[in-house]
């Protein structure tokens, strides 16, 4: 078992560098949590693909991983976002709606209140956010404490375990 768990997470790393940092780092948690990563999900226009979700008696923590350096210029509402590098700069979707669509297609699987599904932008490389990108994005160091802080207990371990069956 731990030679299967080692190597899971070598390819892990292998295959995405951020979302391997962000699944290492959730295993620190001490709460009660399961952690499911890279689930993909049937959608009206086909699929969508989740880098994790993380159920907790606080909810579910629908994670979008950004392995990104450079600074990140944008706006919650904003479409695009920007990083830079250097002098180049390359634009790249707003995640926080990326993971908006990710969040909304968890919640249509379950009937639970919509406070149980938190969505978070996780940023794992050097990035330096140059604007106000909204609360819900953070940087790899700040997760465990975004995670713990909310302590509301929105599911049971029965709700916990029908959740994961489910996804």
């Amino acid at each position: 078992m731990v030679i299967g768990v080692a190597a899971g997470r070598r390819l892990l790393i292998n295959a995405n560098r951020g979302e391997a940092l962000v699944a290492n780092m959730l295993q620190r948690l001490t709460q009660m949590h399961v952690l499911l990563n890279n689930i993909t999900l049937t959608t009206e226009n086909g699929t969508t693909q989740v880098d994790h979700i993380l159920v907790t008696e606080a909810g579910l923590f629908v994670i979008e991983t950004k392995d990104y350096t450079g600074w990140i210029l944008g706006q919650p509402h904003d479409a695009y976002w920007t990083q830079v590098i250097y002098r180049k700069k390359s634009r790249f979707r707003n995640p926080l709606m990326q993971n908006y669509g990710h969040l909304k297609t968890v919640q249509s699987l379950f009937k639970l209140p919509e406070s149980a599904f938190i969505g978070v932008v996780v940023f794992t490389g050097d990035a330096e956010f140059k604007t106000n990108v909204g609360p819900n994005v953070i940087q790899l160091n700040q997760l465990l404490e975004f995670i713990e802080e909310r302590r509301e207990r929105v599911l049971d371990e029965r709700q916990m375990a029908y959740v994961v069956g489910r996804l």
